[in-house]
């Protein structure tokens, strides 16, 4: 990914700062893939005590980091804040669907996903669905379901940031 290295800097999760209020991190993305036709992707995220930033929802497009990640970031002279790694990770993973049949619904696809412990939000633009898996989640029934979907035609997906745990399946 550009401009961000990956890996677990800390052992354990940071506080977040008292009284904190929600703010935008950036995250550069991948132009070779010409996908989605734009630089970065802004992501919430709360000030830490350590000076880094927890993010606070899934990513669309950025790849290698999930919601309740720790990543550092740097501002630039226009006090815009660009994540330059990922410290801490928050255990969570991020899978992404892409939807091509219009009768579809993206609130129909995530409920369908939700009793396996699924959570995510949709970008209808793009009849796109970012996934977000954690602990509470079915791991195995997950991605059969996902496989079971491409198989049909009904979607295409891609893994984001997967655990080990993801790819031995």
């Amino acid at each position: 990914m550009p401009g961000v290295d990956g890996g677990s800097v800390r052992t354990e999760e940071s506080e977040v700062v008292e009284g904190a209020e929600h703010l935008k991190v950036r995250v550069l993305l991948d132009q070779e893939r010409g996908w989605p036709g734009t630089e970065s992707e802004g992501l919430w995220a709360l000030p830490l005590t350590t000076g880094d930033y927890r993010l606070e929802n899934t990513p669309f497009f950025a790849f290698e980091m999930s919601n309740g990640d720790e990543v550092a970031a740097s501002a630039d002279s226009d006090g815009v804040l660009w994540v330059t790694r990922v410290v801490w990770r928050g255990g969570r993973m991020t899978v992404r669907i892409i939807t091509s049949d219009r009768d579809d619904s993206l609130e129909g696809i995530l409920a369908e996903f939700a009793p396996l412990g699924v959570t995510g939000e949709g970008f209808p633009r793009f009849r796109l669905l970012s996934f977000d898996l954690g602990p509470e989640s079915d791991v195995p029934a997950v991605k059969e379901m996902l496989r079971a979907g491409a198989a049909s035609g009904r979607w295409e997906y891609e893994e984001a940031d997967v655990s080990e745990e993801w790819l031995a399946l």
